[in-house]
């Protein structure tokens, strides 16, 4: 048994994966290495490429652009890459720089760091850039990629056409125009930083996810606050039940926002695998109260306390996911202060609220038992009276500040909107 473990392992260790891009073998070659199914290794095609590269010099200090096309972007895509800057004598030189880090990451070739470039995963791409600088390498460079559009089909060898680093040269103009070479240059970093800027922005559809997941907050106060206010509104009433089904209701509408947000972050461009498992949590926790609320307890069973306690607990651990979804991504893909200041004071008033909802929980006993006392005693006033129950100074207060809670929240909810709309996160 032993002897067939060790075979096993052994097997093991030879297997690779290149699907993130990582194949360090390949940095001399630059061939992909797909083996057939006979062990023979596939041939790269002798047509001409459906991809093209291409390369943007700068001024003298400033990185090159490398651009990675397909020509044909409506039917031809390319779902990996491989792309190196090699000098005078063939070998990888300079450091490239990745401007979209959900679709390239860097390779170390030849024990230079960062002196390579290769897909992040296998998504299909119809372009992407890359920044690429001489520190201190020839003057004359080519660059040269491997396209992959299937696993057996692909490109070995397309180069760019040469693009020369810019070299310093004696300054013999007049001090107007090295005014106006100066304003140039300032002019092109300037370009070059939004260029880097531009290629931040997030995905349309995963800021959508940031807009539906503050729907899934604000429904959470909602489903905490109106149990809080029926409860005492509706106590020994025929609609006592009345908190239940908003609770049920709230998680429903809780349960198709977050399918929402996951079937949105699944069709994106590039899948980010942090908030997806974020948003499965938040999912799975919702389900749980949703199945404690659904529990056939009455109002007067042993269990009650502890399933309004439980409801709670798992409400607030809801929203914390809720909120790391949406903090995650304003971090990742926006760049603004203001929208991230907006987020801080909307977590602070939420830390309110959930503060205020455990000290009306452990205070609702008291106060119905008061409102009780206070029923019985007046009862027979009352009936002789006509006049309908009021409500007590306690349940007043009680009401109030979870209906302010629920507009802050809502207001809240919409000024964070907004601040994403307006800055095109």
């Amino acid at each position: 048994m032993w002897v067939w473990i060790l075979i096993g392992l052994n097997i093991i260790t030879k297997m690779h994966g290149f699907s993130s891009g990582n194949f360090p073998q390949s940095c001399d070659t630059m061939l992909p290495q797909h083996a057939r199914p006979d062990g023979e290794f596939n041939a790269p095609q002798s047509t001409e490429p459906p991809f093209e590269l291409s390369c943007k010099p700068g001024n003298e200090g400033d990185p090159i652009t490398v651009f990675l096309r397909s020509i044909q972007p409506d039917t031809i895509q390319f779902n990996g890459f491989m792309l190196e800057a090699l000098g005078s004598s063939g070998r990888p030189v300079g450091k490239f720089t990745v401007l979209d880090p959900s679709k390239s990451r860097l390779l170390s070739c030849n024990g230079s760091a960062n002196s390579a470039v290769s897909n992040k995963n296998n998504q299909r791409n119809t372009g992407l850039q890359v920044n690429w600088t001489a520190q201190g390498a020839d003057v004359d460079i080519i660059f040269r990629a491997t396209f992959l559009e299937t696993f057996d089909k692909f490109w070995v060898s397309v180069d760019a056409k040469p693009c020369p680093i810019a070299t310093p040269t004696p300054s013999t103009q007049p001090s107007t125009e090295l005014s106006t070479t100066i304003s140039t240059t300032k002019s092109s970093t300037a370009q070059a930083s939004m260029t880097t800027q531009q290629m931040d922005v997030i995905d349309p559809l995963e800021t959508a996810v940031i807009l539906v997941m503050i729907f899934d907050i604000v429904f959470v106060v909602l489903k905490m606050a109106l149990s809080n206010i029926f409860i005492i509104v509706l106590h020994n009433s025929p609609f006592s039940c009345g908190h239940k089904v908003s609770q049920i209701s709230c998680s429903l509408l809780c349960a198709a926002v977050e399918i929402s947000a996951v079937v949105l972050l699944c069709v994106a461009e590039s899948i980010k695998v942090t908030l997806v498992a974020l948003v499965c949590v938040a999912m799975v926790i919702n389900l749980i109260e949703l199945v404690i609320v659904c529990l056939p307890i009455g109002p007067s069973h042993e269990l009650k306390k502890i399933c309004d306690h439980a409801v709670n607990v798992f409400s607030v651990i809801h929203l914390i996911f809720t909120i790391a979804v949406i903090f995650v991504g304003v971090s990742d893909n926006c760049r603004k202060n203001s929208l991230q200041k907006v987020m801080v004071a909307f977590t602070v008033f939420i830390a309110l609220f959930v503060i205020w909802i455990f000290v009306s929980s452990t205070l609702r006993k008291a106060i119905l038992g008061r409102s009780k006392l206070e029923s019985s005693r007046n009862s027979e006033r009352r009936r002789q009276q006509g006049k309908e129950k009021k409500l007590s100074r306690a349940d007043v207060i009680v009401i109030a500040v979870s209906t302010i809670f629920i507009l802050g929240n809502l207001c809240f909810a919409v000024a964070v909107a907004v601040t994403v709309g307006i800055f095109g996160c």
